[in-house]
């Protein structure tokens, strides 16, 4: 359809007759019968940005999820000449509503996805993403016992050539909570690609739903599923949700396989409530539609825990809000590509809702397993997922490997939890989780509790908070930080040994009442002994001006008490500018190829390496004066920047004490945000003089490779003793 342009008026004018039109053939859309015939308000710009977002995504053809107000549903539909093929029934939505969209095939779907996400009647307009299961490894095992020494997850008595002791400690665990509970425990969803139904050891724990009669053709609950005796089948939404794969099968055995059945393994629960929910074909494969519905089901059926050992790197806004929707607690995989989550993307492990607890995988020796995704923010926990036997389609055994492996320990650890202490809250579990795992170097930030799941401490049954701690103090404090030092406590006020966790929050607001938005959380390794002194260096970036630090003080125990907290403030000194330039005048700076002063509207004199009219010079260089650090330590360089670089060229910054041998102390990435303030440390040349250049790189000819720079300024504080600041045990990096 060729439509040419219009101004604002005609724009209304036109989707008035749009509407009115509507309003005069409710019904909705077949196929093509309805053409959009108004013209776009989005720019090319906009559809380009939708197809990089999708460039490498996997999509259902002629599908779209949007969530938009429900009065506008149909007539949006019809403006996009599509039809509305489902209605997802998300909890607390009154006014607003998420629909799967069906188009044409000969539309384009990039294109109706830039316009939704232009209309003020969308909140959100996505792809239908299509997701794939991923294995490691399956290898078949005969006639185990029922707890097979091969689970070295639940117990590694270096059986398997592994480390004692690298298990969850669940023998301690079942000593308060074999997983019965009140009634038969917590409901437990495993979200996956279903389960065998008939495996002797998982059927005596499988949830059988209640309202249902099994075998009559009859939706006796009527939520819109015949026959869903034991769960759910999303993928062809009826209620057989078997598993023809054997990935949720084996997820389910680490759950909740029957202990003291005398055959076959035990679960982390030896008593569970598992409903299958079956999101994935018997292939592998699901859609975003797909698990809209199985984690719907899950919350319609009160299910207070999911399992979820899937993921994929695109986000998707409805499966985000199906999740902050459901009043349970989500255990998801970190992914098994052995990347850095913080830095990657991942979902669902890296939705930033509190009720997701996202897994890291480790191994028989107490390391993170090499396939395992990690982060230290963007992880929770980790718990053990190599070689991990458990049960599978048919009645048999065998060990997988994944993060979808590691993930059924902390549900079923979350399961324990539930049956022991059933009023827990989403943030208690989370806590007993994180806080009761066993830290040890080679956790450091893979997780955010930087260790693997115990669940002999997370069990433990302790209502008594630690003491808060003493002699909370600042010392030492120069441009660069200082020390905060405290007196340790006890888990149980005074008693029980140390109290393992102390959280440590800076700010430069002071804490009244609620902690100020912005905050940097230290948590840290309790001290060995009651009554020990503690210490922690904190590091600041040197300024012009004197500034206030706020900290705030507490400790936690492994099941997530906190003691009072305490405060603390000091005044962090204004270093010494040893040299700037603003760039406003005449600069002993020199430039080579593209770089010359130039005037900035609003900022006066730059520096900058912009292509001239012939395009970019191979290499431009910008060099500093001698800048003399006699006498000085603690040398800082600021300035501010601005980049627009192509993904070949690059910009760094080199020094010098000679001006001959020259050492790359950082690299400028493309400013996104206009002007940026960087800053790098330059101390190792204190007490000498010191060169600096500004190095680009850009295609030659081009008309990109630029980086300008203003405010240039070296700043130092006098030599002293240099401070020493004792380095304490971290729990996460700075």
């Amino acid at each position: 359809m060729n439509i040419k342009k219009i101004g604002p008026s005609s724009l209304f004018s036109c989707r008035s007759q749009v509407r009115a039109r509507a309003t005069e053939s409710p019904e909705p859309p077949q196929g093509d019968s309805f053409e959009m015939s108004c013209p776009t308000d989005v720019a090319p710009g906009d559809v380009a940005a939708v197809k990089r977002e999708y460039q490498e995504a996997e999509i259902v053809p002629g599908e779209l999820i949007v969530k938009l107000r429900s009065s506008e549903a149909m007539l949006v539909a019809r403006q996009m000449g599509a039809s509305i093929a489902e209605t997802f029934d998300f909890p607390g939505l009154k006014t607003e509503q998420v629909v799967r969209l069906k188009v044409s095939p000969d539309k384009d779907l990039f294109q109706l996805l830039a316009d939704l996400r232009a209309d003020k009647r969308v909140g959100f307009a996505e792809p239908n993403l299509v997701f794939r299961l991923q294995e490691k490894e399956t290898s078949p095992i005969s006639t185990p016992n029922d707890l097979d020494p091969r689970l070295w997850g639940l117990k590694n008595e270096g059986q398997t050539g592994g480390k004692a002791g690298a298990d969850i400690s669940v023998e301690k665990a079942w000593a308060v909570s074999t997983g019965g509970g009140v009634g038969k425990g917590p409901l437990i969803a495993v979200i996956d690609s279903g389960i065998d139904l008939n495996h002797p050891d998982i059927w005596p724990n499988l949830w059988k739903n209640p309202g249902e009669h099994p075998g009559d053709g009859i939706d006796n609950d009527g939520n819109g599923v015949i026959d869903d005796v034991h769960g759910y089948n999303a993928f062809d939404d009826n209620g057989d949700p078997s598993d023809g794969l054997s990935h949720g099968t084996h997820v389910a055995g680490t759950i909740g396989a029957v202990g003291n059945n005398g055959r076959g393994i035990t679960g982390v629960m030896q008593e569970a409530q598992m409903m299958a929910v079956k999101i994935f074909s018997d292939e592998g494969r699901t859609s975003t539609d797909v698990i809209l519905r199985g984690i719907l089901y899950s919350q319609k059926m009160g299910a207070r825990l999911t399992s979820n050992s899937w993921g994929g790197p695109r986000f998707s806004q409805a499966i985000y809000d199906a999740f902050a929707s459901h009043s349970g607690l989500h255990v998801v995989a970190a992914g098994n590509s052995a990347y850095d989550n913080d830095r990657h993307d991942q979902f669902p492990a890296n939705f930033d809702l509190p009720n997701i607890v996202t897994v890291a995988a480790t191994n028989h020796i107490d390391q993170r397993a090499g396939f395992s995704q990690w982060g230290a923010t963007k992880v929770d926990v980790a718990a053990p997922g190599e070689n991990i036997l458990s049960t599978i389609p048919g009645g048999g055994y065998a060990t997988k490997s994944g993060t979808s492996m590691a993930t059924p320990h902390v549900t079923g650890g979350a399961g324990l939890i539930l049956s022991a202490y059933p009023e827990a809250t989403n943030e208690e579990i989370k806590q007993r989780l994180t806080f009761g795992s066993d830290r040890f170097p080679a956790m450091l930030g893979v997780s955010a509790s930087d260790g693997r799941l115990n669940l002999g401490r997370s069990l433990e049954d302790d209502n008594i908070p630690p003491g808060a701690p003493n002699d909370f103090q600042i010392s030492q404090v120069g441009t660069r930080g200082g020390i905060v030092s405290w007196t340790s406590v006890g888990d149980d006020k005074w008693s029980n040994g140390a109290a393992p966790l102390v959280f440590l929050e800076r700010s430069d607001r002071p804490f009244t009442g609620d902690s100020p938005e912005e905050v940097t959380l230290h948590k840290l390794e309790g001290a060995g002994e009651v009554g020990e002194l503690a210490t922690f260096a904190f590091k600041s970036v040197p300024s012009e001006e004197s500034r206030p630090v706020y900290f705030s003080l507490q400790s936690l125990d492994n099941v997530g008490n906190r003691s009072e907290v305490r405060f603390a403030q000091a005044v962090v000194p204004a270093a010494d500018v040893v040299t700037r330039d603003s760039f406003d005048t005449e600069s002993k700076f020199q430039g080579t190829g593209d770089f010359q002063r130039v005037d900035f509207e609003g900022r006066g004199g730059v520096f900058s390496s912009k292509p001239g009219v012939q395009g970019s010079a191979a290499l431009s260089v910008l060099n500093s004066p001698e800048i003399d650090l006699t006498g000085r330590e603690n040398a800082f360089l600021k300035f501010d920047f601005q980049t627009d670089l192509e993904r070949s060229e690059w910009a760094r910054i080199w020094a010098s004490s000679d001006g001959e041998n020259w050492t790359r102390e950082t690299i400028l990435r493309k400013s996104t945000d206009g002007w940026t303030e960087q800053g790098v440390d330059i101390s190792e040349y204190d007490g000498q003089k010191v060169f600096l250049k500004f190095v680009v790189n850009a295609k030659e000819g081009g008309n990109q490779g630029t980086l300008m720079m203003d405010n240039f300024r070296v700043l130092s504080e006098p030599a002293t003793k240099r401070r020493s600041f004792e380095k304490p045990i971290r729990l996460s990096p700075d």
